[in-house]
């Protein structure tokens, strides 16, 4: 056969393996409606940790000692001396304020960001949402950090507050490492003076983690008005999202279709191209295609013609590629495909330098008679984690009238492509559990999932909830990303915390390995409870070998999305992403 090479220049394996990873996405369809605006609350879950002693750090703690943020022994003052006033207030409210005593306490609930929340080094600067009682026209904010020598005070007539990205950039670069606490006043100031409040939130506070969180994310959003779909992404830091696909600019599918709706995509380990689920109408006959993330289709270097054609075929999604087998040589991607629509459907594996039609074949699952769907393959191109089900034909766990609802994870040799004996992941197979949506971290030591009670679709799930378990499996851990503070009134299960996605590194910092998981999660009043990302942070420690958690952090809002928009299956990778002319 011919040897093909999936992009100009060196390829570097190395590299390549070492600094990109993959994310396979499954489970949003184009054809089913766009998720529910709407959730219900359920009784919170009180599970604890497993592994090593999972447990987020107290929020009353001064948090990691200034680890790694201070410039030598000398105070470099970033908030200024005086206050800031906004929205046309005059300077005399801050007198105002002074007068006015502390306030009720508890009566304001801070929703962003949740309290023992972390944030990357380099994250989108500050975001403060708050709930005031009703009928308060005037907000005092206060933000403290114990190696300043002065508060930042904001007086604001609005419910939100984003700190200077300057300003921001100044506190990450002297207080890394250290913890930010956030308190809020309110009153009602009419005619020149007070007619109600003072009223106190409770103190906020937010961890700076020490180091910066790596790449850049592509999520899948459905606007409302216009019940369009795209493919938008942002690099960590950045304060808006940017247009990377939309089915007008993908064009003719690799089906030989006009693109209508673009879903389930997961990124090539050199993250320079994206594979997708391509839906073309009528009836939404999908298929997987593929672009570069720059923008335009992959040359036949990197995707074969054959291959593009066996990609193309319908009833097939969800791909998935894993940096062990994309190079020169030995380049694959599996999808879900349903070789028989009156049997089931199979775990395939497509060659991408394919030269004909007969560059694919099974992966065998010896022991395992239902659907699979929701696969992630590990780094290591070792195995191959999937959600064993009946209903799995299309891309999610759909409810099947008369047929066993039961979702669990298993595990199958990759085996150079000849798959073999499939097995359940302890600790990700209850039998009276749901659990899908898996993905390997970026070491392959951990895999996160999402489980639920409920014997329905798993397809925007409300009770759906995001739980750990290492490789081998073991006893999962319920992570505090699922929870939303709790003054908002929300709980977890019933916000619908899904497809959750690491950061393609961990890098470690003072003895401890710095995690970072996104998510979509239905928790935010300002947004019509639409689904929305979050980030959370996990930290680990290696001793003797063994690598346990030693604490998870609450989730923090993506302050680069829309809120007008659905936004769910995000990719966290390398990905250059570039404004795509429209």
């Amino acid at each position: 056969m011919t040897k093909r090479y999936l992009h100009s220049g060196t390829y570097t394996l190395g590299l390549v393996t070492s600094l990109a990873t993959v994310f396979a996405v499954s489970g949003m369809s184009c054809s089913d409606p766009a998720p529910n605006t709407t959730t219900s609350s359920a009784t919170s879950s009180s599970s604890t940790g497993g592994m090593g002693g999972a447990g987020g750090a107290s929020s009353s703690s001064s948090g990691m000692g200034g680890s790694g943020g201070d410039a030598g022994s000398s105070v470099v003052p970033v908030f200024p001396k005086d206050p800031i006033f906004e929205d046309g207030l005059p300077a005399e409210i801050a007198t105002v304020f002074a007068g006015a005593g502390a306030g009720t306490p508890d009566s304001i609930c801070v929703s962003e960001p949740a309290s023992d929340a972390m944030i990357p080094r380099n994250w989108t600067p500050l975001f403060i949402e708050f709930s005031p009682k009703i009928g308060q026209n005037t907000y005092e904010i206060k933000v403290e950090v114990d190696n300043q020598p002065n508060p930042l005070i904001v007086y604001t007539t609005k419910y939100q507050y984003q700190m200077p990205p300057n300003m921001w950039t100044s506190l990450t670069t002297f207080s890394a490492g250290r913890d930010v606490k956030i308190t809020i006043r309110s009153i009602k100031y009419e005619n020149g003076m007070i007619t109600d409040g003072p009223y106190l939130s409770a103190t906020s506070i937010v961890h700076i983690a020490p180091i910066d969180a790596p790449g850049s994310v592509v999520y899948w959003a459905y606007d409302p008005v216009t019940k369009g779909t795209a493919f938008r992404g942002f690099n960590v830091g950045d304060t808006a999202p940017k247009v990377v696909l939309t089915p007008e600019t993908a064009g003719t599918n690799a089906g030989g279709k006009q693109t209508g709706c673009v879903s389930c995509h997961a990124s090539s380990p050199d993250g320079k191209v994206m594979f997708y689920s391509s839906d073309d109408p009528p009836g939404f006959h999908r298929s997987v295609d593929a672009r570069l993330v720059t923008g335009g289709k992959p040359d036949t270097m990197m995707i074969s013609d054959s291959a593009f054609a066996l990609l193309g075929r319908h009833r097939q999604l969800a791909p998935l590629l894993s940096p062990a087998h994309y190079s020169a040589n030995d380049a694959v991607v599996i999808t879900s495909y349903v070789v028989d629509p009156s049997i089931k459907s199979e775990l395939i594996w497509t060659d991408l330098h394919a030269t004909d039609m007969n560059g694919w074949g099974t992966i065998q699952r010896m022991g395992d008679p239902r659907n699979p769907t929701s696969a992630t393959w590990s780094h290591d191109g070792k195995d191959i984690a999937y959600v064993s089900s009946a209903g799995g034909q299309q891309g999610v766990i759909a409810e099947v009238t008369g047929q066993d609802q039961t979702m669990d994870i298993y595990v199958v040799p990759y085996n150079n492509r000849a798959g073999g004996a499939a097995v359940p992941l302890p600790g990700a197979s209850d039998p009276q559990k749901r659990e899908f949506y898996p993905i390997y971290s970026p070491d392959d030591t951990f895999i996160a999932f999402n489980r639920s009670d409920t014997a329905t679709s798993s397809y925007d799930q409300a009770t759906a909830e995001i739980f750990l378990v290492p490789r081998a499996g073991g006893v999962p851990t319920r992570l505090k990303a699922n929870d939303p503070q709790v003054c908002t009134g929300l709980k977890s299960p019933g916000i619908a915390n899904s497809w959750s996605r690491w950061a393609p590194q961990a890098p470690i910092f003072n003895g401890l390995r710095y995690y970072w998981l996104v998510y979509s999660s239905k928790r935010r009043v300002a947004a019509s409870l639409r689904p929305q990302l979050y980030i959370s942070a996990i930290t680990t420690k290696i001793e003797n070998g063994t690598e346990t958690v030693v604490a998870d952090y609450p989730g923090v809002y993506v302050g680069t999305q829309s809120a007008g928009e659905s936004n769910h299956t995000p990719v966290w990778d390398y990905f250059v992403v570039e404004q795509i002319p429209k």
